[in-house]
């Protein structure tokens, strides 16, 4: 769940980017934010995150908000499973391995995105819509409740587009976590959503 009150976005008081915004959105809703360039879809997702306050208003997330990066480097010699467990290196100590609880979850996010004929493959050798499940498999490591991707679709062909966006309203679905993707993408982007924030 999350719920936006009255939020002005924007970098410091005074130069506002975008609002004042209201929404709510339930558990398990899958959202499509789509808004022209500039017109502050990423500073949105940034401040649902945390990473930037609001201006003014409030943000209700009923637990941890992510942010999943885009255009994350494909390296060569790491897996699929190996990428995974990325999500949940905060929780491990240093030099030492994920405990049991920590890698059953690693192996629930690799399963929840259909990854399982994956896990091994080297990252150089699957497609950049595959890699986009991976990156939202490695966030689902740290049990978010609200997962948010900025543009998870750029520079991808139709058929990977169709993948990862079905992927996430499913995700949402299944799993009970609310899912936020901007694109420009209206119209795919609308088949795979249950509701539109425009800015």
């Amino acid at each position: 769940m999350i719920k936006a009150t009255d939020i002005l976005l924007g970098y410091s008081p005074g130069r506002a980017v975008a609002g004042p915004l209201s929404f709510t959105y339930a558990d398990g809703e899958c959202v499509m934010l789509r808004g022209r360039n500039g017109s502050g879809k990423t500073t949105l997702m940034k401040t649902i995150a945390g990473l930037l306050k609001p201006l003014s208003g409030t943000i209700e997330k009923g637990g941890e908000a992510i942010l999943v990066p885009t255009r994350i480097p494909k390296v060569k010699g790491f897996t699929v499973i190996d990428f995974v467990r990325t999500g949940m290196l905060a929780e491990a100590r240093a030099f030492k391995k994920l405990d049991r609880m920590a890698e059953s979850r690693v192996d629930d996010a690799i399963q929840v995105m259909k990854l399982e004929s994956l896990a091994y493959k080297d990252l150089s050798r699957i497609s950049d819509g595959e890699f986009q499940k991976a990156c939202v498999a490695a966030a689902l490591t740290r049990k978010a409740n609200v997962v948010m991707l900025d543009e998870p679709t750029a520079f991808l062909d139709v058929e990977n587009r169709a993948m990862v966006l079905s992927a996430l309203q499913r995700l949402a679905h299944e799993t009970a976590t609310t899912i936020i993707f901007s694109t420009h993408d209206i119209h795919d982007g609308a088949a795979y959503s249950d509701s539109v924030l425009a800015l």
